[in-house]
């Protein structure tokens, strides 16, 4: 097993666990996961988060997750 940090922010907040808004949280998966699994495990739709964020860079769903790391997540912004 491994021990993910989240963060979750805007439209996102409603799926933190313990209902603390963008509050970071831990999540353990199991090693090999992917950003997916972790969305899947937070019962996030991949509709609903456009953007994850890894060490200040965007990654894609299927990036390998590693023992520590912190995710972003964010759902579409639109604005003007």
């Amino acid at each position: 097993m491994m021990e993910i940090t989240v963060v979750l922010y805007a439209t996102l907040t409603k799926h933190h666990p313990e209902g603390k808004g963008n509050q970071p949280f831990a999540v353990e998966l199991p090693e090999g996961s992917r950003i997916e699994d972790l969305l899947d495990h937070l019962g996030v739709d991949k509709d609903e988060a456009k953007q994850a964020f890894i060490r200040h860079k965007k990654r894609p769903w299927d990036y390998p997750l590693k023992d520590g790391e912190r995710v972003a997540l964010f759902p579409p912004v639109a604005g003007g």
